[in-house]
C-alpha cells in the first residue's frame, strides 16, 4: 500500500497539512492541537487516520480550528469534493437523484 493511495482513502487532509511543516512546528501542532482542539491526543491522532467509509466526523468547530491554525479552508481538510449548488441546479436536482446521492436505496 502506497502512502498517496491510502491518503486517498482518508477523510481528511490533516496529516498532509502536518506533514508540511518544519519539524520543530510539526512537533509542537501534534502536541498543541489537541489541547486546543479540547480532545484527547489518541482522538486527535484517530482524525488523522480515519478512512472516507468510518463513521468518525470532526465537528465543524474543531475542523474550522484545525484550518485556522493551517491558514486554509475547511473544504481544503476534507477529502472529497463538495459540489456548488444554486437556485437553478437545485430546480433541476430530481428526488431520485437525491436519493442515490445520499445512498438511501438498497
Amino acid at each position: 500500500m502506497t502512502n498517496e493511495w491510502s491518503a486517498n482513502k482518508r477523510k481528511y487532509h490533516i496529516l498532509k497539512f502536518l506533514k508540511k511543516l518544519p519539524y520543530n512546528e510539526y512537533t509542537i501542532a501534534k502536541r498543541k492541537l489537541p489541547v486546543a482542539c479540547k480532545v484527547s491526543k489518541r482522538t486527535f491522532e484517530r482524525w488523522l487516520y480515519v478512512n472516507k467509509e468510518d463513521r468518525l466526523e470532526i465537528s465543524a468547530d474543531k475542523l474550522a480550528l484545525i484550518a485556522n491554525y493551517f491558514n486554509c479552508t475547511m473544504e481544503e481538510l476534507l477529502n472529497n469534493k463538495i459540489p456548488k449548488h444554486n437556485t437553478h441546479t437545485l430546480k433541476k436536482l430530481h428526488n431520485q437523484d437525491l436519493i442515490k446521492s445520499l445512498n438511501l436505496t438498497k
